[in-house]
């Protein structure tokens, strides 16, 4: 029977069916290709089966999406070469998805793209090299198969006055579907979890809004008038003068959380014994997080501007869009109006979500980032272990006689969590599964416990320091996002996967509340049990956040400071960036000389990612200590000019210092 249906004669009658009927086909194709890449987005064949059924109009919705774009091809005489390249990058993108849900929660958005610099840094701690061999072979295979393509194509008749009729028409169906599908709640511009989104609306839909849908949207009744009523309402003018003034340090915990709260799983001891103790001692709540298993520097802008992301694009990191060229009202501006000094500080590189460029956008002083740490150890899957930071954060409070904001972001506990026993870690926990639904990998989660212990010794020892410290000083130490192993909310006891805790610990009396926070109102709040108020966004949430219009205050302060007119400064042009210094210790040469194995060059501030360049050309570098550097077999002569670079170990300078010039006393 199958041979009667598929015989030559047939397929042959099929084909020049579609070849006459090319509009049928491309929507056809569309189609199909739809249900793959959702078969691909929910890593599933039956789940992407059942979202055809379940949600049809969106189906239909997203494959229009793909059917206007394949209609391009009908102006090629190559036409299934064309329809091919036209329908690939839907497919490229939902197995890019697929993998990249592998590894974290969060489906891809066009910021990924965005970002594709920063994250080719990281590529070797998530993939082993096999991994990218397959890939470089997987686009060697691709570009040869459409080369092939393009050769042996049979070349058809253009069908111009075709695509010209039925492209725009596919447009306005599309955007007439688009807005009964909105009207009957089939689909939403408005993303509050992305995940969610991209479960409910579709890959192609919520991939294509993070493509043309970035930064806030001009709210219907913006208008100076507007936004006059909103200062009045926050009683903008009324600024407090508080007596005391305590450094204040916040702490982000990369995917730390109190592990205790799952129920899920038991553990042969406390991992966090001291967490535990400090939440027991000191104020301490839930915090509301956008994010689960990744999306730091977007919980760390949230934290940083008071600013919520709801109200950008889907997806949208601003650290890669409007702060690249816009500076922003955010904790470290409001704290230097009281005189602080501001110091960013990551155990990570510089020019991850371009935090050395962004840094100066939100009002900081000085950013210290793994380029400028020395004496950093490496835990055994890559990252830099936390406990190089208990010196930074004190180096950054001896640097100043004023007080200081210290906002450090640590990154020992990221993943990525092999199920298998990792070479050089000491598995001190046991975990055992209490519930068999649970996807939790327990060889996993003990090396993440371990990576939880090590930031528990952190946090103990630099609150040691700090308590025997004559300065009244405030750490804020909370979780960026819960790490992903498909944990859910019913294996929490407070039943939400996106909370993470904070506590606030001081070494002095202080008398503050604690409640149960968004990440977006954390700073406000530690600055009001602070007696400040400083800045719009903070006198917002300290006055406001139980007004009926709190939202929509927020929304239209943060267009007009970011995409508006600035109407809330009044003739002002509000914040501008700051001249931002990369390390604490500026990088100095103190010597130079020729010995036997090259030019050494003595200095201050030497770290392995130093650089020496002679005449400006950059130099093979050795790094011996904190202090020496050796150019080999290089012998510099009278007039050479020497300077050290601090670099990303790439082509990246973030300090240098001043030049030397041989035969020339220092």
């Amino acid at each position: 029977m199958l041979k009667k249906i598929f015989n030559k004669e047939n397929y042959k009658r099929i084909c020049a069916f579609f070849v006459k009927h090319a509009v049928l086909y491309c929507f056809l194709l569309s189609m199909a290709v739809n249900l793959v890449v959702e078969m691909l987005s929910r890593q599933s064949v039956i789940r992407g089966i059942i979202h055809v059924f379940d949600s049809p109009a969106v189906f239909l919705y997203n494959s229009l999406l793909i059917f206007a774009v394949s209609l391009i091809s009908l102006f090629f005489k190559r036409r299934a070469f064309a329809l091919t390249l036209a329908v690939f990058p839907f497919l490229a993108l939902g197995v890019i998805n697929c993998a990249v849900l592998a590894y974290r929660v969060n489906p891809v958005s066009a910021t990924d793209f965005v970002k594709i610099k920063s994250i080719f840094g990281i590529f070797n701690l998530y993939l082993e090299g096999w991994v990218f061999a397959v890939a470089v072979l997987a686009v060697i295979l691709i570009v040869a198969g459409f080369i092939l393509l393009f050769i042996y194509c049979a070349r058809r008749r253009r069908l111009v006055n075709v695509a010209v009729v039925s492209i725009p028409l596919t447009v306005v169906a599309i955007s007439i579907f688009l807005s009964v599908c909105i009207q009957n709640g089939f689909i939403s511009k408005k993303f509050t979890n992305l995940n969610d989104a991209y479960e409910d609306y579709g890959f192609v839909y919520c991939f294509s809004c993070s493509v043309f849908e970035t930064g806030i949207a001009r709210p219907s009744d913006y208008s100076e008038e507007k936004v006059v009523t909103i200062l009045d309402e926050i009683k903008a003018e009324e600024t407090l003068s508080p007596e005391e003034k305590p450094n204040v340090i916040f702490l982000q915990l990369e995917s730390f959380f109190d592990v205790n709260h799952v129920t899920s799983l038991k553990y042969s001891e406390n991992p966090i014994p001291f967490f535990t103790s400090l939440k027991n001692n000191f104020p301490h709540g839930y915090l509301k997080v956008p994010y689960i298993g990744s999306g730091t520097a977007n919980v760390e802008f949230e934290i940083l501007t008071g600013m919520s992301l709801e109200f950008f694009g889907p997806g949208e990191y601003p650290y890669k869009t409007v702060l690249q060229n816009t500076a922003c009202e955010s904790v470290a501006f409001n704290l230097r109006e009281l005189g602080y000094k501001a110091h960013a500080i990551h155990n990570h590189k510089g020019s991850f979500y371009d935090r050395a460029h962004v840094f100066s956008s939100l009002g900081f002083d000085t950013f210290t980032p793994l380029e400028f740490m020395q004496d950093v150890t490496y835990n055994a899957i890559g990252w830099a272990n936390d406990s190089v930071l208990t010196k930074e954060i004190i180096t950054a409070l001896d640097s100043t006689e004023e007080q200081d904001l210290v906002y450090a972001i640590t990154v020992q506990a990221h993943g990525v969590y092999s199920e298998e026993k990792v070479d050089g870690v000491d598995y001190i926990f046991d975990v055992e599964t209490l519930n068999p639904e649970t996807e939790v990998d327990e060889t996993a989660f003990e090396y993440y416990l371990t990576q939880l212990r090590a930031d528990d010794d952190f946090l103990k020892e630099l609150l040691s320091l700090l308590s025997q410290r004559d300065e009244k000083t405030v750490v804020v130490m909370y979780g960026d996002h819960l790490p992903y192993f498909g944990l859910k909310d019913s294996e929490v006891d407070n039943g939400d996967v996106y909370q993470t805790e904070y506590v606030i610990w001081s070494n002095y009396d202080l008398d503050a509340e604690a409640r149960d926070l968004y990440s977006y109102e954390l700073t406000s709040h530690i600055l009001g049990e602070l007696g400040m108020n400083n800045g719009l966004i903070t006198k917002l949430h300290q006055n406001s956040s139980s007004d009926e219009d709190y939202y929509k205050y927020l929304e239209m302060l943060q267009y007009d400071m970011l995409y508006g007119e600035k109407e809330c400064y009044g003739y002002d042009i509000g914040y501008t960036p700051t001249e931002l210094q990369m390390g604490i210790i500026p990088l100095e040469i103190t010597s130079i000389s020729n010995t036997y194995f090259g030019l050494e060059v003595k200095g201050e501030a030497f770290t392995e990612f130093t650089r020496v360049t002679i005449n400006g050309e950059k130099q093979e570098t050795q790094f011996i200590d904190n202090n020496t550097l050796l150019v080999p077999d290089i012998e510099i002569i009278y007039g050479d000019i020497i300077t050290v670079k601090q670099t990303n170990g790439k082509r990246t300078t973030f300090a240098e210092s001043e030049p030397v010039i041989a035969g020339e006393d220092i």
